[in-house]
């Protein structure tokens, strides 16, 4: 699910552009200031299927077949309250057909998932909260050859963001494109734009679940619906709400008041950073309030995550009533852990850092360059010897001998890193070294 920070301020909605190019002594890329609701419907006139919409058939393929986030979304839609939808996976199945005020359903499993319901978002209504956008003011930069620009919401108060209505909206070029949209419950990116009509679609759509595991879906056909026979979407018998499968985003607060059983946590030992703290796991619900999906969101230390949303599966929630009916319920989780450090992560330095590296020029110097230019840094290397991060400042002690490198770590890796092998096992690692400039 959708990542943030727990931060400070005011309510906000703010245009952020990130611009490809736009670096010292590169030319500046031209593009309009365009005012965030206008933003919006251009977007949403362009890239979307149902925003002043035509008629049409589209089929979506999602993940592998072996897969359990596996299925297949068809889609008929004539208008917003006349359209059929036929979803199948290997875990739920529906076929739902609207028309006006009727409604038919027909559910093969009792339980509806967030990862599926993005992708049938992604076609019938790609920004589903977008009433929280606008008439906020604010403002983005959009133009041919811009490749992402952003407009944010971020409410705040007393230090905690308000995960119900934070969200990102991203735009490419001028008309623009709709590039990504990510709240709290709903995440999905879009690509490979083609014509459709006036319109330019996305045919490929991304979603993630649990600890950031990428689902991707391919829009395999998109037509024109014409002469559509009037009963495709007849509402032979109309299905009562009760027996209908809809799902809603409550807020912290609703969900302590409905929690039947939170179970007994004991939080394992980590290798480093806090030992006491918060996180918020994704949670959802089926109609009788038992945890069903969990995913990662944030946290004060990442490496309980895992943990965090394994126990989020645990919890038991009254069933959330909504007009006399039952439904499923989604939340911001937010867990208490407190823990203790144990088997810290190694710090290598000198010969013992110079064993894991290869394919630059590495080599152990036991004082700093007589140009003086050169910097102590740390980086860190995750199991598989992939570089996860730099950190600069006084607070690297790096120790004598040293190794220095004389490359630009962040900006074209020549250097590979070997996993840290502890027991035949392999270890996250940090380590220290002199970068020269």
């Amino acid at each position: 699910m959708p990542q943030l920070r727990f931060v400070t301020c005011l309510l906000l909605l703010t245009a952020a552009s990130q611009i490809s190019g736009q670096l010292p002594g590169f030319p500046q890329v031209e593009g309009e200031r365009v005012d965030a609701d206008m933003a919006l419907n251009r977007a949403l006139t362009t890239s979307s299927l149902t925003e002043e919409g035509t008629p049409f058939h589209a089929v979506l393929v999602i993940g592998s077949a072996k897969s359990p986030d596996s299925g297949r979304v068809e889609v008929w839609w004539a208008a917003k309250q006349k359209h059929k939808t036929i979803l199948t996976s290997p875990t739920f199945s529906q076929t739902r057909i609207v028309n006006g005020a009727d409604v038919m359903e027909t559910d093969s499993g009792d339980y509806y998932p967030r990862w599926l319901e993005n992708f049938v978002d992604a076609i019938l209504d790609p920004i589903p909260m977008v009433g929280n956008f606008r008439g906020h003011g604010g403002a983005v930069m959009l133009g041919p050859q811009l490749t992402r620009s952003c407009l944010r919401r971020d409410d705040r108060r007393d230090g905690i963001t308000d995960v119900m209505t934070w969200g990102e909206i991203c735009f490419s070029g001028s008309k623009p494109h709709l590039q990504s949209v990510l709240t709290m419950n709903y995440g999905v990116e879009f690509g490979d734009w083609k014509s459709f009509g006036n319109k330019e679609i996305a045919r490929t759509y991304k979603t993630d679940v649990r600890d950031y595991q990428e689902i991707v879906g391919h829009l395999t056909t998109l037509e024109e619906l014409r002469d559509t026979p009037e009963d495709l979407f007849a509402v032979k018998t109309r299905t009562p709400a009760d027996q209908q499968i809809t799902t809603a985003f409550v807020s912290t607060q609703k969900e302590e008041s409905l929690v039947e059983n939170a179970p007994t946590i004991d939080w394992p030992t980590v290798h480093e950073g806090k030992t006491e703290g918060y996180m918020i796991v994704y949670a959802r619900t089926d109609r009788t309030g038992q945890v069903r999906e969990s995913a990662k969101h944030n946290s004060d230390q990442p490496g309980l995550e895992d943990f965090g949303m394994e126990q989020a599966l645990r919890y038991k929630f009254k069933p959330l009533v909504v007009d006399g009916v039952a439904v499923q319920m989604e939340m911001p989780l937010v867990l208490h852990f407190t823990s203790k450090i144990a088997d810290p992560l190694p710090m290598l330095t000198g010969q013992e850092l110079l064993k894991q590296i290869s394919g630059c020029d590495a080599k152990l110097v036991s004082e700093i360059p007589s140009s003086g230019r050169a910097t102590p840094t740390n980086i860190s290397v995750n199991e598989e010897g992939k570089l996860t991060g730099e950190g600069y400042g006084p607070n690297v002690d790096v120790g004598f001998p040293a190794v220095l490198v004389k490359v630009k770590l962040a900006l074209g890796l020549d250097c590979h890193f070997a996993p840290f092998l502890r027991n035949g096992t392999p270890w996250y690692y940090h380590g220290a070294l002199l970068v020269a400039h």
